[in-house]
Order: structure tokens, then sequence, then C-alpha cells
């Protein structure tokens, strides 16, 4: 009875094994051929976790996702360093060609402009794009301006006021 008991527990402790051989196959630390940077990778998925000073890029194509490190994030992207995980975000608008965070743009793509942070098709009233850059600035006031302006308004009041 004993050695049948045995028989068993070695059976099911080699099943046991089978089974984490397995996951190991298919989450292994970058043994895969594209899971450069990677210390968790999987063969459906690609990385699911890279080393520290890496980024995790998901890609997407259509409904399947894959992981991929990267040292810097690609073009409409942001790097958001995290405790457990460093990962690319992407910036909220798509007229955006660099961010700092999800909504705080730094350049745009072409035909659109930079104001505050934004991506705009035109520069706002009081501003005008910079030449040589797509960014607004604010519309500089000739330096006389107000001055004359003061001087017209003294002749142009009524006598005695």
């Amino acid at each position: 009875m004993q050695g049948i008991i045995c028989l068993l527990l070695l059976f099911f402790n080699a099943v046991e094994m089978l089974a984490q051989s397995q996951r190991k196959k298919q989450a292994s630390a970058g043994s895969l051929e594209n899971c450069t940077g990677c210390v968790l990778c999987s063969e459906d998925n690609g990385c699911v976790a890279c080393h520290p000073r890496l980024f995790l890029l998901i890609r997407r194509d259509g409904i399947r996702q894959y992981g991929v490190c990267v040292h810097t994030c690609p073009p409409g992207y942001f790097g958001a360093r995290g405790l457990e995980l460093n990962r690319c975000t992407r910036c909220r608008s798509p007229s955006c060609e660099s961010c700092f965070s999800r909504d705080f743009c730094m350049r745009c793509k072409e035909k659109f402009y930079l104001h505050k942070g934004q991506c705009l098709r035109q520069c706002p009233p009081g501003t005008a794009a910079r030449p040589g850059a797509r960014e607004c600035q604010e519309k500089a006031e000739p330096k006389n301006k107000g001055k004359k302006q003061q001087k017209k308004q003294k002749t142009d009041s009524p006598a005695g006021t």
C-alpha cells in the first residue's frame, strides 16, 4: 500500500514539474530572439518586464499587443518611470509629436502650432507664429505705441477737462 502511495506521489510530482517547465518556456528570462532587454518575456506577447533603465513600449496590432524594451520612447510617447515598471505612454493629442506628460505637448506635428502645451491649427488671437518654428508667441507691442496713444488722448480731449 505504501509503495502505491509513493508511486502516486512521484507521478504527481513529475506532472507538476512538467507543467512548470511549460510555464517557464512561455515566460522565459530574455531567451527568445525578440526579447532584448527583457527581464520577463512571453512567447506570445514579447517583453512583459524590462531592465530598470529601459521603458516598456506596448505595440498594438489590431487586438494583439506586443511588448518591446526601449531606451527612449518613440515620437508621440513619453517615458513614465514607476516603482516596478517604466512605461512608454502615448501623448493624448494625436497632433503632438513629443510630450512631457499625457496632456502637455512640447513639439507639434506639421501643420500645427504649439501654444501653452497644446497643438492648434492656428495661433490664437494676440499671438503669432514664431518665424522658423511651429510655435505661437505673444505679439510684442511697439515700445512707443503706448506713449503716442497717451499724447493723442491728451490732445483729443476737450479743453478744461
